[in-house]
């Protein structure tokens, strides 16, 4: 009688068994430059959570196909949503399907702009018009003593509310100053190659640009390259700024390709995004709104940012 009252104990006392905390994650576009790195930065703050399972989906810019993997996450029982949104006006149905299933969705990076955060939708990422009114602030006091200064404003996705605040952001400065002038603006969807294109048809077309504002840095730097192999110099001819602050902008900084950038803190994105995920699974309150602060990134201060 004594052993097996000892083996009854023995089988009450044993340590439960660990429940992982499994959260489903869909990024607008994994070959986007910035979302890929905000994606490894994901991953790499969940190994701080060793019970924490990652599931990625691409949504490959698309929103049914966003909504659907949203739809597949809730089907699975997903401890936790983060939704990195295709369209930011196109968010109601992935915010109303996780309030239905009473799972926490934390929108990372883009903000939606039909969406009301609370009620278990939270929001971590940056206030996108101060990115424009930073990176605009400063090239117009570069230019502050000419007597007319012709912009062209590179944008993203316009499907994105980044692109329309960033833009925003940049026009408020320019109307402040009386010597400035939008002349010509146009989408080059966040990549490198469009921009290169957009600004080549810019200049052929014979536009008189003093100063190209894009909305992102791959952009940029293609404006940066066709400005460069039409024969005319950036920082002389044109001044070029850019925003996110990323590896490659950081060098295009250094190189004399961009004269001013805007820094995106990705990875205080991403590590708050997990954190809040780990939180929010537990059942812990975690605030509606998190912005990050944009960053002003100069040939004079870049190397700070360097190993960030």
């Amino acid at each position: 009688m004594k052993k097996t009252i000892l083996l009854c104990l023995a089988v009450l006392t044993a340590a439960p068994a660990a429940f992982a905390t499994q959260v489903g994650v869909t990024i607008a576009q994994m070959d986007d430059v910035f979302l890929s790195r905000l994606r490894g930065y994901v991953i790499e703050q969940s190994k701080q959570y060793p019970d924490m399972k990652l599931q990625f989906e691409d949504a490959q810019g698309a929103v049914d196909k966003q909504l659907s993997q949203v739809q597949s996450f809730i089907s699975a029982k997903v401890d936790v949503i983060i939704v990195n949104p295709v369209d930011t006006q196109g968010t109601k149905n992935i915010t109303e399907a996780a309030r239905k299933a009473k799972i926490p969705l934390i929108y990372l990076n883009r903000m939606p702009g039909d969406s009301t955060m609370g009620n278990g939708i939270s929001y971590i990422g940056s206030d996108e018009i101060e990115a424009g009114r930073l990176q605009m602030t400063y090239l117009a006091d570069l230019v502050k003593d000419r007597p007319s200064v012709n912009v062209a404003i590179m944008k993203g996705l316009l499907s994105n509310d980044a692109t329309r605040f960033r833009t925003q952001g940049a026009k408020e400065v320019i109307a402040q100053h009386p010597n400035m002038h939008v002349i010509v603006e146009d989408t080059a969807k966040w990549m490198r190659e469009e921009g290169l294109n957009l600004m080549n048809n810019w200049i052929l077309a014979g536009e008189k640009i003093d100063i190209l504002s894009a909305n992102a840095d791959e952009m940029a730097i293609g404006a940066a390259m066709a400005i460069k192999s039409n024969g005319l110099k950036v920082g002389k001819d044109i001044l070029v700024g850019g925003t996110d602050g990323g590896p490659n902008g950081l060098q295009a900084i250094k190189t004399g390709m961009l004269t001013v950038t805007v820094f995106q803190d990705a990875k205080s994105q991403a590590y708050g995004a997990v954190d809040m995920a780990e939180q929010a699974a537990k059942g812990k309150a975690i605030k509606d709104i998190n912005f990050i602060p944009f960053q002003l990134v100069t040939p004079e201060n870049y190397q700070q940012f360097m190993t960030r």
